[in-house]
């Protein structure tokens, strides 16, 4: 079977650069502002054959270029004695080729100056595969990109391929002099507005809402489309007539919007929306189900259900922030995200396109998304990707941009070995008042882990792995030394300020890190992880932290009580996915905004569904011991539920575990794995159930 093939991590850059230029705000875009990397425009592929027969094979290409064939020949007399001739010809990219039964080298020269340059090879014996090589003029030629989901002729790897699925309004509603539109739940959609009868609207007015509210807002919803209707005649002439950025004209009497994030719909005017036909057609990568939970707690079960809807919406070709407002790569999102996949739907290919993307090529222009911290997250996110997966080929390729990636990070550590912010470097970690004067100890806790990562790392490709087991040694001794404070009992933002000022963060990171002993962890938990003068964390981001710090020290009470009382708040305010933010007793007309825009907030983010990951990780305790859940364990905390039915992935694998009456049912369809109840370990042998009767 054959492959489009393609310089290795140019698709992932190429639709990374189209996904941050995706971004559309009221009637205007917004690429994203930092530097947006590109595809190389012009390569040369690389395949090497040997047919016991005369074979024939033809190129497919996304460019221009041509097909040189070369096979060794019987030398003419006036070519040097001893010399190993080769007979080669050029011949056009789309016509049949016939070679000897001989050794064959065939080059592919192709040059594409607006989008990916990419090849396919068809042919009984010749076709293109991860065989092949590719080279960019200047460096060796290195192993092709290539992807299953690109295997037919036909296709076109420049457009990525959804699933699509036509969806009607649910309900309307007379509101405001217009009619409201609600399709049950948010979408990912393109708006096919249809003209069916003979009298047509002279304009539609199209404001989109992912709340009624901001649907029902003509003046302030953030996407919203005014529609001038051409008349009968010049219709006809419009067919398949782009329109504008915004969409076109599919037929003259079916306008086709672009894809937008929505769930209500609402046109303005009554007399219009009685002409037209609003349809939605939803556009989503159709991931399998690989996980599912149940059991006794109800809103425990809403939550769980309403994280899969939001982060299957936050997931296609690229693991995404938000749907309706950013649509852009951020690389501290999709380190959360790296973790939840691995509960629900273990995709792997999702996880190489997105560390792909955010990374783009060398040299490193400046810290990704801007951002210090993630930078930090995408060099700590390839050691984790390991463990999940195995996949040491992708580590070897993609290793050199983690060094350098680190080695950028290093060129701005002070005397004391602290990273520090420079010049348009934005110190983040959360939308929290932290004290950030000076070097900020969170940012010190993601060093000293990403120095583990490339420890860990290179110790995997046989590198030696001194240097980075050395700096993070060093880097946590200063840490202690510089931001511990003993009256605290904890760690403080910034020991430069003097304000020695305790948030929850970097406390945090030395929990789930690992860094605090076992005496600043009981300080930690005591003075500021259950300390309700310490602020609160109000983004669903770094509740994901905090309740993993929770969870690894065995509070388990706390966990559940805060998915209950955080997640299910955002259910009681009308939440259909969960949010970008939210902020307990907030006044309804205010639970919309955020950076200064009443509908800034993100009703559907990535982030935000981070249950997922705390149930399966931490309450069902289902894990890898070793990479690629060669080795697993599955240790469900039973008293938490009164029953429980659940199932999560581990590796290509599942375990199934019901809890009901009393008696724990464990079974699994993979070797390696532990079952761990009630202080004793069961091995589980595939395709035998685990019963223990508690009774």
């Amino acid at each position: 079977m054959a492959n489009w093939i393609w310089y290795p991590g140019d698709f992932e850059i190429y639709h990374g650069m189209r996904q941050n230029f995706d971004r559309e705000e009221r009637g205007f875009f917004w690429p994203a502002y930092w530097h947006i990397a590109d595809c190389r425009r012009h390569v040369v592929f690389h395949g090497a054959f040997a047919p016991d027969r005369e074979t024939r094979f033809r190129v497919t290409a996304k460019g221009i270029g041509h097909v040189l064939v070369k096979w060794q020949a019987e030398a003419p007399e006036w070519f040097p004695k001893g010399q190993v001739f080769y007979q080669e010809r050029k011949y056009r990219i789309g016509e049949w080729i016939t070679c000897p039964a001989k050794e064959i080298a065939v080059d592919v020269v192709l040059g594409n100056r607006t989008g990916l340059p990419c090849i396919y090879v068809e042919g009984e014996i010749i076709c293109s595969g991860k065989d092949w090589t590719v080279s960019d003029f200047i460096k060796p030629a290195v192993p092709v990109g290539y992807n299953d989901l690109y295997v037919r002729r036909g296709q076109d790897p420049q457009e990525f391929e959804y699933t699509c699925q036509s969806c009607s309004p649910v309900s309307q509603e007379e509101r405001n002099g217009g009619i409201l539109y609600d399709f049950g739940r948010e979408i990912t959609a393109d708006t096919l507005i249809h003209i069916d009868g003979t009298k047509r609207p002279e304009k539609v007015t199209l404001c989109y809402g992912e709340s009624r509210a901001e649907a029902l807002d003509t003046e302030l919803c953030y996407l919203k489309q005014v529609l001038d209707i051409p008349g009968e005649a010049e219709a006809a002439a419009l067919t398949y007539r782009t329109d504008s950025p915004f969409g076109k004209w599919d037929t003259g009497r079916c306008y086709h919007t672009r894809l937008r994030a929505f769930r209500y719909l609402f046109i303005p005017e009554k007399e219009a929306a009685s002409l037209i036909r609003p349809e939605a057609l939803y556009k989503y990568v159709d991931f399998p189900k690989r996980s599912g939970f149940s059991g006794s707690d109800e809103l425990v079960n809403r939550i769980w259900n309403v994280a899969d809807t939001t982060f299957r919406l936050a997931s296609g070709i690229f693991f995404l922030d938000g749907i309706k407002r950013d649509r852009w790569i951020w690389s501290g999102d999709a380190y959360q995200s790296y973790f939840i996949n691995q509960y629900l739907f273990f995709d792997k290919d999702i996880c190489k396109r997105t560390i792909l993307a955010l990374r783009g090529n060398d040299p490193v222009m400046e810290h990704i998304n801007t951002i210090l911290d993630y930078s930090l997250y995408w060099i700590i996110s390839l050691e984790n990707y390991y463990n999940m997966s195995g996949d040491l080929e992708f580590i070897r390729m993609i290793y050199p941009k983690m060094e350098s990636l680190m080695r950028y990070c290093m060129e701005q550590t002070d005397e004391q070995g602290f990273l520090y912010g420079r010049e348009g470097d934005w110190v983040y970690i959360d939308w929290a008042e932290m004290d950030k004067e000076g070097t900020l100890c969170a940012e010190q806790m993601l060093l000293a882990r990403s120095y583990e990562a490339m420890a860990a790392v290179r110790r995997l490709l046989g590198l030696g792995e001194e240097e980075f087991v050395r700096k993070k040694e060093l880097l946590l001794s200063r840490i202690r030394r510089f931001f511990w404070d003993e009256e605290k009992g904890a760690f403080i933002d910034s020991y430069q300020s003097g304000r020695r000022k305790v948030t929850r963060h970097a406390n945090i990171f030395a929990i789930i890190f690992g860094f605090a002993d076992s005496e600043e962890t009981g300080s930690i938990l005591e003075n500021v992880l259950l300390n309700e003068e310490i602020p609160a964390i109000t983004t669903p981001y770094f509740k994901f932290y905090e309740l993993e710090a929770l969870a690894m020290l065995g509070r388990f009470d706390v966990v559940m009580e805060s998915i209950r009382s955080y997640w299910g708040g955002m259910l009681e305010q009308g939440a259909s996915t969960f949010w970008e933010e939210y902020k307990p007793g907030q006044p309804e007309e205010e639970q919309y905004g955020m950076y200064g825009d009443k509908y800034g907030k993100s009703l559907c983010h990535a982030w935000g569904a981070s249950p997922i990951y705390l149930i399966g990780r931490y309450c069902m305790g289902v894990r890898p011991t070793s990479a690629a859940y060669d080795t697993f364990e599955a240790a469900p905390q039973l008293d938490l539920f009164g029953h429980f039915s659940c199932f999560f992935p581990v590796g290509q694998g599942t375990v199934w575990m019901d809890w009901k009456d009393g008696v724990l049912d464990v079974y699994t369809d993979k070797e390696g794995g532990v079952l761990k109840a009630d202080g004793r370990e069961y091995p589980l042998v595939p395709m035998q159930h685990v019963i223990i009767n508690r009774k």
